[in-house]
């Protein structure tokens, strides 16, 4: 039980079951507001209790909150929005948008996983495609994740966290260039490579060898060589290596440093290298704290990037298969688009994997709007026979593909696609290469249960006859519209037009109501009225426009992580227009837009997607997952 939670349980012994705050609004420096639930937000002063399911709001200021039992205290940046959600057993808090600064002593639970602080501080900021960025300031701190992962924070360091994650180091922890000399002109004694140990080729006036028992690095002419088991090779900026040894060839970049090791095995010591064999064939090459183990395909060579710096090796498949085995014992069968790290001590830890299984299935070229209460989705491609040697998608948050998220497969690959829009595209493999795009298309993933009320009957809006351009949001039927009439007494005539024609609405006042049937979404209207014959001057516009955020369905069943049967009941409502079906096969709704039926249990895929559809407003798919 977290910190905040024994506090709450404390409190409620005392208080004969009263429902008890989680926290407190002690500071304030700015306007900040509280949402109790999913009501409207309220002006919340110093002293605002916030209780589970509450939401605080800054504005262009900060604010500092209290948790019960001041346990801890949350200090909130301006436009920042936090959430306490969860349970008393089980309490979170969730940044929605902006970023928090925690601390305390204890352990605290937040929506990504559970922090353990010792007198430390630890800042936590909404990312904008789901999930949150956790960086220690102060002290000592654990995070284990949602997955079960548990990560020793560093001081500086930067965890992207959602349902993988991704590490950032400080800025201090990046490899500097090896102090290489210019070598403008190889000097007289610089040492001729021993042939028959490897093949090198260099480019550049800045790689040095160290000859294998020798205390002095002495420069390397451009061009080709070989380099002597024992032997070791540094690259300074401008210049690059490529070392081929055992079938593995190793491409270096300015910074990096290697050895040959006895054995003929590549060992790459710092800095940025690229791991690469041939189809058929299998390497290897050394870091500190284990190795990593490249094959190609029958098709297909193996390529693998890896980064060294001074605490772990970060390992990138970019083609074909890899294996980590750490001096540890742990061993990593990693596929093409996962990477993971080799510490110096030897642990093994997955920062992005490739899921094995699949929510939500898409043939390639079709694109998808997705809502999913977890806010991240496994979707598999299906590549329907567009690559015969097998391909592999790439996915991006925009379509120049520039740093691009990676799977492949024979027939299908899968990627988990977190909340927000983005765009992918299909390449086959191609012997030693790639195609171009044979098929795209997007997926947007949109944290939402589909759980939302929505509107029982259209709005009627008030809008004014004041010369101004109105616009009027509208969910999926129009509203009415009511326009006040100026004055009292005598006979009121509201003219509207539209494509050249003209309707009139007369009455006494003290509103004329255009009923909606006599409206359409399509047009842009004029109108103005007019008094016992005497029109006035102000001739003002309306048009309408459509409030995507307005919910256009209601999902009642099945709930989210309830265990399954071996049928799944499906109820729910829809606005006017839209239409609903299962496994391709049509649910019924009845004359009040309500909808009910029985479908089994999804075979393959974990989520049951539920198929809505609107001749205007696209097709959306609802994800449901059972639970155990």
């Amino acid at each position: 039980m977290r910190m905040w939670a024994v506090a709450l349980l404390v409190v409620a012994l005392g208080a004969c079951g009263k429902k008890q705050p989680v926290a407190e609004l002690t500071k304030a420096d700015g306007p900040v507001e509280r949402q109790a639930g999913t009501g409207a937000w309220a002006t919340a002063s110093i002293g605002t209790k916030y209780y589970l399911g509450d939401a605080a709001r800054t504005a262009d200021g900060g604010a500092q909150l209290t948790v019960t039992g001041g346990a801890a205290t949350i200090a909130m940046q301006p436009r920042t929005i936090l959430r306490f959600g969860g349970t008393k057993e089980d309490s979170q808090i969730a940044v929605e948008l902006g970023s928090v600064a925690l601390t305390g002593t204890g352990e605290y639970g937040l929506d990504v996983g559970d922090v353990k602080l010792s007198g430390g501080t630890v800042r936590i900021a909404a990312r904008a495609g789901g999930g949150s960025t956790v960086t220690l300031d102060v002290g000592d701190a654990v995070l284990t994740t949602r997955t079960g992962e548990t990560i020793q924070l560093e001081l500086g360091a930067s965890l992207d966290v959602g349902d993988v994650v991704v590490v950032r180091n400080p800025p201090d922890a990046a490899v500097v260039d090896a102090p290489v000399a210019d070598a403008a002109e190889p000097p007289s004694d610089a040492v001729e490579p021993v042939a028959g140990d490897s093949v090198l080729e260099v480019t550049g006036k800045k790689v040095e060898l160290l000859p294998p028992g020798e205390t002095k690095w002495q420069a390397l002419p451009a061009g080709p060589g070989a380099l002597a088991k024992g032997a070791k090779l540094r690259v300074g900026k401008g210049s690059s290596a490529k070392i081929t040894a055992g079938g593995t060839t190793l491409d270096l970049t300015g910074g990096a440093r290697m050895a040959l090791t006895g054995d003929g095995v590549l060992f790459l010591e710092t800095g940025v290298g690229r791991a690469s064999v041939p189809a058929a064939t299998k390497g290897k090459v050394g870091v500190p704290g284990g190795e990593v183990a490249i094959e190609g395909t029958a098709q297909a060579g193996a390529e693998a990037r890896i980064d060294v710096n001074g605490r772990e090796a970060r390992v990138t498949v970019a083609r074909g298969g890899a294996r980590l085995v750490g001096t540890g014992g742990g061993v990593l069968e990693m596929n093409r688009g996962e990477t993971a790290t080799i510490a110096k001590v030897g642990t093994i830890r997955v920062i992005e994997s490739i899921p094995s299984f699949y929510d939500f299935a898409v043939s390639v070229g079709a694109s998808v709007q997705l809502h999913d209460p977890k806010g991240a989705t496994a979707v598999q491609f299906k590549f329907g026979g567009k690559c015969p040697e097998g391909g592999f998608v790439e996915m991006d948050k925009n379509s120049r593909f520039q740093t691009s998220k990676v799977s492949g497969g024979k027939d299908a690959a899968n990627m988990m696609v977190t909340a927000g829009t983005w765009a992918y595209r299909l390449r086959c493999t191609k012997g030693g290469g790639d195609s171009g795009s044979v098929g795209g298309g997007r997926i947007v993933v949109l944290r939402d249960s589909g759980n939302r009320p929505i509107p029982k009957k259209a709005a009627t809006n008030e809008i004014r006859a004041d010369g101004r351009t109105w616009t009027v949001g509208y969910q999926s039927v129009l509203p009415s519209i009511a326009v006040p009439t100026k004055g009292t007494g005598g006979t009121f005539k509201l003219h509207v037009a539209t494509g050249g024609a003209e309707k009139v609405y007369q009455g006494p006042g003290p509103k004329i109501v255009i009923p909606a049937k006599d409206l359409s979404e399509d047009h842009t209207y004029t109108f103005w009225l007019e008094k016992d014959g005497v029109k006035d001057p102000k001739v003002s516009s309306l048009k309408f426009e459509f409030d995507n955020t307005t919910p256009q369905v209601y999902i009642q069943d099945p709930v989210n992580g309830r265990p399954w049967g071996d049928e799944i009941l499906v109820r729910g409502a829809v606005l006017e227009g839209w239409s609903a079906s299962v496994n391709d096969a049509n649910i019924p709704i009845d004359a009040k837009r309500l909808f009910k039926v029985r479908v089994p249990k999804p075979t393959d895929a974990r989520a049951l997607a539920i198929k809505l559809s609107h001749p205007q407003r696209g097709v959306r798919y609802y994800l449901r997952r059972g639970g155990k």
